[in-house]
Order: structure tokens, then C-alpha cells, then sequence
């Protein structure tokens, strides 16, 4: 809110108190008056009547400890200032852009009148001096009789500085009229001219179009060949001169918009100039210091706007830092140049700290240290120690923004996050195991990690951009994302270090499986919405394609052995948590009242064939005879069979009782069918007697349930 409108609110204040008091005064003189005529009618009713006997009741004298009962004092009423609405705004702003319309169609006009060949160039740029200095004089008497609103005034003060220095500009570098001194003595006039009636003015609006126009006068400059000293001179003075206006009539808005035109100015002239690159560095830190001393001075605290201020501040400070990286880059020790920015940043930290600012105290201390891990970056360092830098950089970004919570800074950030380590995945690889090549691997992923913790903190009230974040599921698909790059990084140490025939990651396999298993025993709080139903899709296609599938059995033996087991034993430990109503149940209690049934029964099979699987793998590597396999994959079949009758027994899972009728009929007709003529007499009778025993168990278990 510019100073103009908080004067005229306080105005506004003053003359409603001024209004109160007054109505305050009219009601109690009201009420003594009325008052008094009330008593005076009462004492002539009592004096024409007859009074009766007055009661000679003496009044009980009041107790010397009690206290007379105080009056009730009303609550103060809050102050609330008014503000204007979406229409009010509209209003206030439809004369500066009419101005505009206005300019430009009268520039457009002169042109056009020019083009058929009705006025040579020299009469259209006296007209366009007229028409500025006409709108100026408007402005003036419209003000001085009072005629008009402030917004149209304020639009035609405008509009004659910016057709002034249009018209001066085309006049010196279109037209070659006016000479190139005159043309630099009139533009200087003019900005002041508007530097005044900003300064007068007191509107925000009019500071910005004078700083955007001003801060052109470069290029004007670069075009008559001035020095390039000259001309880094006219800016810093200029930008300074702008910051009395500005801190006058606290124009945060204006702040930030010459600032960035300031920098773009100085950065366009580096890049036209290939000499004085250092002047240009220096100029560049003189500009952003004065910007931090006057954004110290205008920042507020206790202000609703507080983290877009810090935002800005914090997004004009990188955008500095990149400008600097380009102008430093072919400057003999540019690293000093990086520094000296690092000390303005930690300054302006220590400032922050000193005053309890604690996001400006944040926003600095992080620029701080991206400017000096950026200023390592350009330094003669060992090879490969950008790799590890870059990301860091930017994951320092989007911790910032997590930490001021600013909307457009988490977008940015966190884009420019994902395409770094899209990238940085890419091109690494983890060999040698000790190399940054390597850590440039891992350090990502502890990134995300702390990414996802800080991001998913309890908060006590949510923004709009986090609550749609929220319901988008954004916390959630970065759990998953975090847990695809572990995975993604296990499977490049699969194929860096354990490469077999079928080329099959079964580290990254067994990780899926123990984090699926973590998964479940944490609640939906800590992990997300989206963790373990994809984790569990994972799961269930590995458990088939690498447990189950005998054709997947090339590779490394004891990695595909220790892989089948892990999968085994995750499985039965799910399902005896399940039966047991561990901790897995009673996270999941709801969910699992109606499936319990059908998953354990599936629980069950997929251990079944788990077993058979891993009965295979040890006859395809020679462990084991192939006839003890066939054997043992009987008694499998039996025992799974025994299982799935005696755990539906007592705990009424018919779908499980159905599922061990079932295997038990597979099991008689394999026994039957193929065992018989694949075995010979001994291991035939020692599976039937084996088989047998495990039959009569099994029968005098359910007799007895």
C-alpha cells in the first residue's frame, strides 16, 4: 500500500473519531435535557397531589469493605481500515491505461501522418514535444482547480514524461534531428522532471514508469558512443536518486522493478563492452547493496506480505548471481568479485539476525552459501567437484522456499531440482565405488529425502497453493519419487557390480521387498497415500517374474537364492502378522475386516509357489538331485495344503479352507500322476510315508477343531 493511500485512510480515521465524539456529545446532551425536563414535569405532578406518609425506613448504611460497583467499560472497537474493491481498483487504474492507449495512437498517428507525406520529421517531433508539454500543463491546471480525479491527473503527468522521452529518443537515434548532446541535456531534464513528480506525486504506478524509462537512457548512451564508465555512472546515480522517492513514500513495488532494470541495464552494457568488465562487476555489487540497505529499511515484519517480500528479494539476489557468473567469467581473479557478493549476502544475514527477521535471516544465510559453493564451482578445484555442487545448489533453493513457504519459488525450484537430477542420473555412474563420480549418485537421493521430511511437517493452517498441492497428491508422488530413485540407484549397482546373463537386479528386487514390508508398518502419516499401493504392485510383479517364473534362473546362484528367500520370508512374516493382528492388522484394521481372507489365502499361494521356485533353482544349479526336487516340491504341495486346512479351521477363512482343498487335489493328482513313474522304489516310499504322516497330522488336527 503506497503512503498516499495509508494517509488518506488516516485521515479517514481521524475524521470518523472527530464524527463519534461529536454524536457522543449530541447523546448526552440529549439525555440531560431530557433529564431535567422529566424532573421538573414530576415535581409539578407531586406538587398538586396529595403525597402519602414518606417511609421513615432509615436506609442501611453502607458497609465501610464494600466496594461501589464500577462502571462497565465498553470494549474499544477495532479499527478497521478500509479497502478499496475489485471495482475501486479497476477504476483507479483505467486512467493510466487509457494515457497509454492514448500515447501510443497519437505516436502511431503522427506516423501514419508522416508515412503519406503530410508532416517531415522535424514538424511530427515538435508535435510530439507539444503534445507532452500540453498534457503536463493540463495536468497542472486540472490540479490546480480541482477539476478531475487524482488518477486522471496523475495519468497526464505521466503520460507527458513518457512521450517526452519517446519523442527525445526517436528524435536522436530514428530521425538523426536532434543532435546527440541536446538529445542527452533534454532526456536528463525530463527525468528529472519525472523523478519530481514521483517525488510530488506520491503514486506508485508513476515511480515505476520513471524508473522503467529512465533506466532506457543507456542504450541512448551506448548509441552516442559515451564511455562506458560514463554510463554505469548515470545508473547508479540514477538508481539512487530513485530510492529517495522510494523510501519517501515506501514503494516496495518500485523497489523491486528498478532494481531488475537496473541489473538488466548493467549486465546488457557488459555484454555490448568486451573492456572494463571489472568496472561493471563493481557497479553491479554497488547496485544491489543499495538495494538490500533500502529493502532493509522498507521491510516490515509484522506484514501479511512479508514472504512475497522475501521472495523477491531472495529471486532478484539469484538472478544477480547469475548475471555476475557471466560478467566475472572472463575477469583474471573473478572469484573476488563472487566473494565480495558472498560477504554482501552474509551481511545482510547478520542484519537479519540482529533485527529477529528470521525468513529475511534465512533467505540471506542461503544466498550466502550458493554464492559460495557457486564461487567454488568457477575455481581451479579437483574434477568432478561440480558434480556434487550443482545439485546442492539447487536443493538449497527449494529448501528455501519450503522454509518461506512461497508458492512460485516451490514450482521453480523444485522444476529446476528435477531436471538436474534427471540429469545427473543420467550421465553417473557408480564405479569406482569411492569417486565423486559416485557420491554425485547418492547425494541426490539424500536430498530428496530431506526434501520430503521438511515438506511434509505438520502445519497448523495451509495455504491455498499447499492445499491444492495437498489434494493433488504432490507430498505423496514425492515419497514415491524418493523411493524410484533409491531403487533406480540399487539397480545401477546391480549392473555395475553384479551383472549376470539375464542382466536381473536382484539387490533392487530384495530392497523392493523389505521396503514394502517397511511400508506397511508405517503409518499412512509418515510414508503417503501413494508408497505402498505402488510398492505392493512392485512387489507382487517381482514375486512372479523373478520367485515364481522357472525361466528366470540364469545369473548369479547365490544372489537368486538369497533373493527367493527374502521374498519367502517377507511373505510368511505379512501373513503371521496378519493372523497374529500384529501391527501390520492394525494399521490396516479397517481395510482388512473383509480382505483378511482373501489376501492370506493369496498370501499362502505366492509362498507356495515361492518354495517350488526356490526348489527349482537348487536343482538348475546342481544342489540339489532332481528327484529329491520333484519330491520336495510334492511335500510342498502337501504341507501348503496342511497349512491352508488347519489356519482356516480356527479362525472360519473359508476362502483359505477352500484354497487348501484345492492344493490338496493338485498335490494327490502330482503324487499320483507323476511322481509314481518319475521316482524310484526308496524315494517313492519315503515320499508316500512322509506324505502319509503329514496326512494323519493333519486329519486328527481338524477332527479335533
Amino acid at each position: 500500500m503506497s503512503l498516499e493511500m495509508e494517509q488518506r485512510i488516516a485521515k479517514l480515521e481521524q475524521e470518523m473519531m472527530g464524527l463519534r465524539k461529536e454524536l457522543e456529545d449530541l447523546k448526552c446532551q440529549q439525555s440531560v435535557t431530557k433529564t431535567s425536563t422529566l424532573s421538573a414535569e414530576k415535581s409539578m405532578i407531586e406538587q398538586s397531589t396529595l403525597k402519602p406518609a414518606p417511609n421513615l425506613k432509615p436506609k442501611p448504611n453502607p458497609e465501610p469493605n464494600s466496594k461501589p460497583n464500577p462502571k462497565q467499560m465498553s470494549a474499544p472497537e477495532k479499527k478497521v481500515q478500509p479497502q478499496r474493491t475489485l471495482e475501486e481498483r479497476i477504476m483507479w487504474a483505467l486512467p493510466k491505461v487509457f494515457m497509454v492507449i492514448l500515447v501510443m495512437g497519437v505516436l502511431w498517428g503522427l506516423k501514419l501522418i508522416s508515412d503519406y507525406g503530410y508532416l517531415s520529421n522535424e514538424v511530427k517531433i515538435i508535435l510530439a514535444y507539444v503534445l507532452s508539454l500540453a498534457l503536463a500543463v493540463i495536468a497542472y491546471v486540472l490540479e490546480r482547480r480541482k477539476v478531475g480525479s487524482l488518477a486522471v491527473t496523475i495519468s497526464l503527468y505521466g503520460g507527458a514524461f513518457i512521450v517526452g522521452i519517446l519523442t527525445t529518443a526517436a528524435g536522436a537515434i530514428l530521425y538523426e534531428i536532434i543532435g546527440l548532446t541536446l538529445a542527452l541535456v533534454i532526456a536528463i531534464v525530463y527525468i528529472g522532471y519525472g523523478i519530481a513528480i514521483s517525488f510530488l506525486k506520491k503514486n506508485e504506478v508513476l515511480t515505476v514508469f520513471v524508473a522503467f524509462t529512465s533506466l532506457l537512457l543507456p542504450y541512448l548512451l551506448e548509441y552516442m558512443d559515451f564511455s562506458p564508465v560514463i554510463i554505469l555512472i548515470y545508473v547508479i546515480v540514477l538508481f539512487t536518486m530513485l530510492q529517495f522517492v522510494i523510501h519517501q513514500h515506501k514503494q516496495k513495488l518500485a523497489l523491486y522493478i528498478a532494481t531488475f532494470f537496473s541489473v538488466l541495464a548493467i549486465s546488457i552494457e557488459t555484454f555490448m563492452n568486451n573492456d572494463n568488465q571489472a568496472v561493471f562487476a563493481i557497479g553491479l555489487l554497488v547496485v544491489l547493496s543499495i538495494f538490500y540497505t533500502s529493502w532493509c529499511r522498507l521491510y516490515n515484519v509484522a506484514s501479511t506480505w512479508k514472504y512475497i517480500h522475501v521472495g523477491m528479494q531472495f529471486s532478484l539476489g539469484l538472478f544477480s548471481l547469475l548475471l555476475m557468473n557471466f560478467i566475472s567469467r572472463p575477469i583474471e581473479y573473478g572469484e573476488a568479485l563472487l566473494l565480495v557478493l558472498v560477504s554482501l549476502f552474509a551481511i545482510f544475514a547478520g542484519y537479519g539476525y540482529k533485527q529477529k527477521w528470521q525468513e529475511a535471516f534465512d533467505s540471506a544465510v542461503t544466498l550466502a552459501f550458493i554464492t559460495l559453493f557457486n564461487t567454488l564451482l568457477i575455481m581451479n578445484l579437483p574434477g568432478k567437484v561440480d558434480h556434487l555442487l550443482i545439485p546442492f545448489i539447487v536443493f538449497a533453493g527449494v529448501m528455501m522456499s519450503l522454509r518461506l513457504r512461497a508458492s512460485i519459488m516451490k514450482a521453480v525450484g523444485s522444476f529446476l531440482f528435477m531436471i538436474v537430477l534427471a540429469i545427473n542420473f543420467s550421465i553417473h555412474e557408480p564405479a569406482p565405488f569411492f569417486s565423486i563420480n559416485h557420491a554425485s549418485l547418492v547425494m541426490p537421493g539424500i536430498y530428496l529425502l530431506i526434501i520430503y521430511l521438511y515438506a511434509r511437517r505438520p502445519k497448523e493452517t495451509l495455504t491455498v497453493f499447499e492445499q491444492f498441492m495437498k489434494d493433488m497428491y504432490v507430498i505423496d508422488i514425492l515419497a514415491l519419487i524418493t523411493t524410484s530413485y533409491f531403487l533406480a540407484y540399487i539397480g545401477k549397482i546391480d549392473a555395475t557390480y553384479f551383472a549376470d546373463v539375464s542382466n536381473i537386479p536382484h539387490l533392487m528386487c530384495m530392497l523392493t521387498a523389505l521396503l514394502f514390508v517397511g511400508s506397511l508398518l508405517v503409518p499412512i502419516k509418515y510414508k503417503g497415500r501413494a508408497l505402498t499401493p505402488a510398492l505392493s504392485v512392485f512387489f507382487l510383479l517381482f514375486t512372479l517374474m523373478l520367485v515364481a517364473i522357472p525361466y528366470n534362473m540364469q545369473g548369479v546362484a547365490w544372489l537368486n537364492i538369497v533373493t527367493r528367500i527374502v521374498y519367502i520370508a517377507v511373505i510368511v512374516a505379512i501373513i503371521v502378522d496378519l493372523l497374529k493382528k500384529g501391527r501390520i492388522y492394525q494399521i490396516y484394521q479397517v481395510q482388512l475386516e473383509k480382505l483378511l481372507d482373501p489376501i492370506v489365502s493369496a498370501g499362502v499361494v505366492l509362498t507356495m509357489i515361492a518354495v517350488k521356485g526356490l526348489i527349482f533353482q537348487l536343482a538348475y544349479n546342481g544342489i540339489l538331485d532332481w528327484k529329491l526336487s520333484i519330491v520336495f516340491s510334492t511335500i510342498t504341495l502337501f504341507l501348503t495344503a496342511s497349512v491352508a486346512l488347519w489356519l482356516s479351521s480356527g479362525r472360519h477363512l473359508r476362502a483359505l479352507r477352500l484354497t487348501g482343498f484345492i492344493i490338496l487335489i493338485i498335490a494327490f493328482v502330482k503324487l499320483i500322476f507323476f511322481d509314481l513313474s518319475a521316482l524310484d522304489l526308496l524315494i517313492r516310499a519315503i515320499l508316500f510315508m512322509t506324505v502319509g504322516g503329514i496326512g494323519l497330522l493333519l486329519s486328527g488336527r481338524l477332527l479335533k477343531k
